[in-house]
């Protein structure tokens, strides 16, 4: 069997594609500490909140489109040409936003990144999934989460820089250095193998093994492992393509299995974006204004927020293949719900009023508690959103299940950032309320409907889902024997060729 590397090809791979996710960070960080620079709201005449929310909340339907179209171009042209596709744009938008003239400009820009983080992120998990071993897929997929993190933490200590650089154009810095990380994963995206399981599904059988042991195989200890895993894989994806051969976008709504499926992999990121996480990450120098803070002390606070992710990021990575899946969703929602409980009462009992003395331990116990959810997030549910969507698709269908899943986060995404600043204008504290009941309701849809899905491999879950027949059902020595056999002939008859 092959080894336990801690530093494995697929991992190191994982963390390339994790670029995606950086980028996905950064984008979304870099508006937070733009937002309290008065250079930049001098410059674009001091946008009201409706206006506030629309600059922001256009990089979310920007990742929209970006995600509908990962089910076409993903599933046609393969998991690389995807991303690159999205890096393009992604270099065009950032180059846009930097050099913004006016709204119209910056909104463009805005537009352009989010359509390349949609279409990476649609894909990079799916690709980092589908060459993961079973004991190594979450920590894989998790790493989207980790990167996303430090995205927002290299983004809000850039704010703290342009803060301190007395400039009329501090602001363009920022903007400018998105389309670094773009630029970087469409070089070297190309160079990386396809995914295995593409290429099976395009009946590219000799490049799928190849890309497999490129990816798998290091000792020759491995080559027994190998041999019977991607038979093994072989056999199943042959059994997907047989029963689930040229399923429209129609059948994931039409089988009751499928819908299943479409439930688990949309709930867990509708539950992340109700969580509240969006809110706290775009809007909170809006709340530390509100504590009375000046702009300087807003940035900083708010670097010392993106620091927390990081290191939360970094320790989940320890644990995410350990502990069930169900155990995690239930207790962060669980605590998020506490967490936003707490800044509920904090923000009512002592509010922050212009001109009125404040309380300075309820301001520090405030941010006490949003720091707590950037940690809760970034160390339990947020790793999950990237895990579990992947996971439970079979490989006929995940890359168009995928696109639905971003789709629907990124719509709900949109709402919330669109709706935070007016709602935080018109009631204030009481805007919070809702983060504590949506948090507590996921937390009991994931105890009643979801499945375990740890430490199963991705033929393996579509038992538990029912809606293929998969070799799992079978005597898997027996099947595992005759697709070996069936390889072994098939790398005979290559040889004779060649």
């Amino acid at each position: 069997m092959a080894k336990h590397e801690v530093f494995s090809r697929t991992f190191l791979t994982s963390i390339f594609l994790g670029i995606g996710g950086f980028l996905y960070g950064y984008d979304s960080g870099i508006i937070t500490p733009s937002l309290a620079l008065r250079s930049f709201n001098q410059y674009f005449g001091n946008p009201d909140p409706s206006l506030r929310g629309a600059i922001v909340s256009i990089y979310q339907a920007g990742a929209w489109f970006g995600s509908a179209s990962v089910g076409l171009t993903s599933d046609r042209f393969g998991r690389r040409k995807a991303i690159l596709f999205g890096c393009i744009w992604g270099v065009v938008g950032g180059a846009i936003m930097a050099g913004a003239a006016h709204v119209a400009m910056l909104v463009l820009g805005r537009l352009l990144v989010g359509f390349a983080v949609g279409t990476i992120t649609g894909v990079a998990p799916v690709y980092a999934a589908e060459i993961a071993k079973t004991h190594e897929r979450a920590r894989l997929t998790a790493v989207n989460q980790m990167m996303v993190a430090w995205g927002f933490f290299i983004a809000l200590w850039t704010g703290v820089g342009e803060g301190k650089w007395n400039n009329p154009n501090q602001w363009r810095l920022g903007f400018a250095i998105q389309g670094v990380p773009a630029l970087l994963l469409a070089a070297g995206v190309l160079f990386l193998n396809e995914s295995p399981r593409w290429l099976l599904l395009k009946g590219r059988t000799e490049e799928a093994e190849i890309a497999f042991r490129n990816y798998h195989y290091s000792h020759a200890e491995d080559d027994e492992w190998c041999r019977s895993e991607f038979a093994l894989m072989q056999a199943n994806i042959a059994e997907e393509v047989r029963t689930q051969h040229q399923l429209s976008w129609g059948h994931l709504l039409k089988t009751p299995a499928f819908r299943r499926r479409l439930f688990v992999g949309s709930f867990v990121w509708a539950a992340a974006m109700l969580a509240g996480i969006s809110f706290v990450q775009y809007f909170q120098t809006a709340i530390y204004a509100t504590l009375q803070y000046n702009e300087s002390q807003q940035l900083l606070i708010s670097g010392l927020y993106g620091t927390v992710g990081p290191i939360a990021c970094i320790a989940s990575l320890f644990f995410v293949d350990r502990v069930p899946r169900k155990a995690i969703l239930v207790s962060s929602s669980a605590l998020l719900s506490l967490c936003f409980l707490i800044i509920t009462v904090i923000a009512a009992v002592f509010p922050a009023q212009p001109g009125m003395p404040t309380n300075a331990a309820a301001q520090r116990g405030l941010i006490a508690c949003i720091f707590a959810v950037s940690a809760n997030y970034s160390a339990l549910l947020g790793p999950m959103t990237w895990i579990i969507p992947p996971e439970v698709f079979t490989t006929e269908l995940r890359a168009k299940a995928n696109a639905i899943v971003q789709v629907i986060h990124y719509s709900i995404s949109l709402i919330i950032t669109q709706c935070s600043p007016i709602a935080l204008a018109a009631v204030g504290w009481k805007y919070y309320i809702m983060f504590i009941a949506t948090n507590a309701l996921c937390a009991v849809v994931f105890f009643v409907a979801y499945p375990e899905t740890k430490g199963k491999s991705l033929e393996e879950i579509a038992d538990i889902f029912g809606d293929v027949d998969t070799v799992h059902t079978c005597d898997i020595e027996t099947v595992k024997e005759k697709a070996t056999v069936k390889t072994d002939e098939y790398r005979r008859s290559r040889e004779s060729l060649a």
